[in-house]
């Protein structure tokens, strides 16, 4: 059964193919992509690229996972892989959109690690009431629009020194960069956690056997977790367990017992205990919020 069911996974939107180009990034502008789609990019994801949007100015709206709302402009938007994501943009937006393999973020960061760990997850960042970075931002997206969309000697070199200076830019204003080697550690660790729940969470496995897949004892592993998060292992495999069912409830056309058969309930009616619990209203109480989640 598909996983994701209405949930697109593209490469660049639209796409399932990675750009022809030899860049190891691709740069483009908003209205370049939008204005084929008649300014709507539909919820969908990517599997292993990171996108980092800026706006300027125009009118905007995102929606992130199963929740929409205004994205005001100017703004800065990380997007790291795997997250459900959609905009809506007006005609007269200004804006580019950068998107390269998630392994080239590791690359670029090499010699700051401690930045790595604050780009993990969906960050929005407003610029209207911070004229120095806005403007310092405005004067890297022109400058990698012109070495991208020029022939110039050593260009991808200064694109990717463009794209780091960037990078660090979001790490810096996503949290204070964590400088201790343990605390680096253990970010590593749940890193790694959250890739083996992406995989097996479907499969309900016990806390146990992501321990033994990381090498750490079930101890060890919530120690990590909880500095990290303060949520044990268990509830972070709930966490993932529970966006996936709000992305099936949102966007597909599932019933609810085929939907806990999908995520590996046995029994409908625990699905729904379990789901109920959680978010704190019923499964059909959600879809009829959030259905077809697309359309709002």
């Amino acid at each position: 059964m598909d996983d994701a069911s209405r949930i697109p996974t593209y490469k660049l939107f639209g796409e399932t193919e990675l750009w022809p180009a030899p860049e190891p990034m691709h740069y483009e502008t908003i209205v370049e992509r939008s204005s084929l789609y008649d300014w709507e990019i539909t919820p969908h994801r990517h599997d292993n690229l990171f996108q980092i949007l800026f706006l300027e100015s125009g009118g905007a709206g995102m929606t992130l996972e199963t929740q929409s709302g205004a994205l005001p402009t100017p703004c800065i938007v990380a997007m790291p892989p795997r997250r459900v994501h959609g905009y809506s943009f007006s005609p007269d937006v200004v804006g580019h959109i950068v998107t390269m393999p998630q392994f080239l973020l590791g690359e670029l960061l090499v010699p700051s690690p401690e930045l790595h760990g604050e780009l993990g997850s969906p960050h929005r960042h407003l610029l209207g009431d911070e004229a120095a970075s806005l403007a310092l931002l405005r004067q890297l997206f022109h400058r990698l629009r012109e070495e991208y969309t020029g022939s110039r000697p050593g260009r991808v070199s200064v694109m990717l020194a463009i794209l780091t200076h960037v990078l660090v830019w979001l790490a810096r204003a996503g949290g204070s960069a964590r400088q201790d080697v343990g605390q680096e550690r253990f970010a590593q660790r749940l890193d790694r956690f959250h890739e083996l729940i992406d995989r097996n969470f479907r499969e309900r496995r016990p806390v146990s056997f992501y321990a033994g897949q990381l090498g750490v004892s079930t101890v060890q592993l919530n120690i990590a977790c909880r500095r990290k998060t303060g949520r044990s292992a268990q509830q972070l495999i709930h966490d993932r367990l529970l966006l996936e069912a709000r992305r099936l409830l949102a966007y597909s056309d599932l019933d609810v017992a085929s939907i806990s058969y999908a995520l590996g309930f046995r029994d409908p009616s625990y699905f729904s205990r379990f789901f109920t619990k959680a978010q704190g209203t019923a499964p059909s109480a959600f879809r009829q919020l959030h259905g077809r989640a697309r359309e709002g």
